[in-house]
């Protein structure tokens, strides 16, 4: 063989070795770099889609770039539905009210306690706090990873009909869901359930007078045109608790570092900031019922004084089913106000 041809030889030898390198390390390359999906079952004008965007950002700059997070614009099912949809590995990321499944998370449900939680950031931090140091999502997220506990801001009614007191509440259809649906049957009213997204037009038909929601909800759900009174609770009756958690195979998935980046931006971190945001845009959502002249009333001493009375059965509730566990549940919720007056 010629020196000529001893060269070329060595140089196809040398790419081909480059060339097998470089296939060997695609694979590598490529795990190193996701995109994560995250259902959404709420309609696309409602803030909760720009939030998760936002809580998708934070993931991917605490990654380096190496995670993306895409919230999804259809829903793939209802939302008492959507924990399946991790269980079984059909998206990465789904979230829904814990509400939606009441045996399963009672614990969760604690932050739900009527009087409990002054606004959206602290009680989503708080929670996630109190909830991580009980290991709770041990028992109740054991096949899935709980990347996110959070809440909205706390609840008030809207109606299209006169709700000025307490009074006011007997023989109204009102929308509600969870611990709302025993308070306002104690309360008089005829408490229905729907699917939020379906409650603008309910209202609009006439098929309920009235809803339970936060301010948001007038323009995240398009109330604010069949919502004319507004009776506010002061520092909020109670709220819903959120969470938001990611298929186990899911997180296998990642690399070493992609789970560091995900569990610092999660966890406390993602759930504050979610809260934070339902919080901004609850002023937006009063400016709205303020500028279309509507009858906002706050309840005065006496009848929150009363109304404590009436909802104290959810606490007893949670209580009793705490202790059904094994567990001590006065000094948990103790516990939770604790961590919520400290979180302030």
């Amino acid at each position: 063989m010629t020196g000529n041809s001893k060269f070329k030889l060595n140089i196809v030898m040398a790419l081909a070795a480059s060339a097998a390198v470089l296939a060997a390390g695609a694979p590598e390359a490529t795990a190193q770099s996701k995109t994560l999906r995250v259902a959404n079952w709420l309609p696309s004008v409602h803030h909760i889609t720009g939030t998760l965007d936002m809580w998708g950002k934070s993931i991917s700059a605490a990654s380096g770039g190496s995670l993306k997070i895409e919230v999804m614009k259809t829903p793939l099912a209802k939302p008492p539905g959507q924990y399946d949809l991790v269980k079984k590995n059909v998206v990465d990321f789904a979230y829904s009210v814990a509400a939606y499944s009441p045996k399963r998370f009672n614990l969760f449900r604690a932050v739900e306690t009527p009087f409990m939680v002054p606004n959206a950031e602290i009680g989503s931090a708080a929670a996630w706090a109190w909830y991580e140091k009980n290991k709770f999502a041990e028992k109740e997220f054991n096949d899935t990873k709980l990347v996110g506990l959070f809440v909205h801001a706390p609840f008030l009614y809207h109606a299209s009909k006169k709700l000025t007191t307490l009074s006011d509440f007997k023989g109204l259809k009102i929308r509600a869901g969870g611990h709302g649906i025993p308070i306002l049957k104690k309360l008089g009213a005829a408490p229905l359930f729907l699917n939020p997204a379906a409650t603008a037009e309910a209202m609009q038909r006439g098929t309920i007078d009235g809803t339970q929601f936060p301010w948001e909800s007038l323009l995240g759900l398009r109330l604010i045109k069949f919502s004319k009174y507004h009776l506010s609770v002061p520092n909020g009756l109670y709220t819903s608790a959120f969470w938001l958690s990611m298929s186990k195979k899911s997180w296998d998935g990642l690399t070493a570092d992609q789970k560091a980046a995900l569990n610092k931006a999660a966890g406390e971190a993602g759930s504050r900031l979610i809260g934070k945001r339902w919080d901004s845009v609850e002023a937006a959502g009063r400016a709205a019922a303020v500028k279309a002249g509507n009858t906002i009333t706050v309840l005065g001493d006496a009848e929150v004084a009363q109304l404590k009375k009436t909802v104290a059965f959810v606490e007893e509730g949670w209580v009793a089913n705490a202790n059904k566990a094994g567990l001590n549940g006065k000094a948990l919720l103790a516990d939770l106000r604790a961590t919520i007056a400290n979180y302030k």
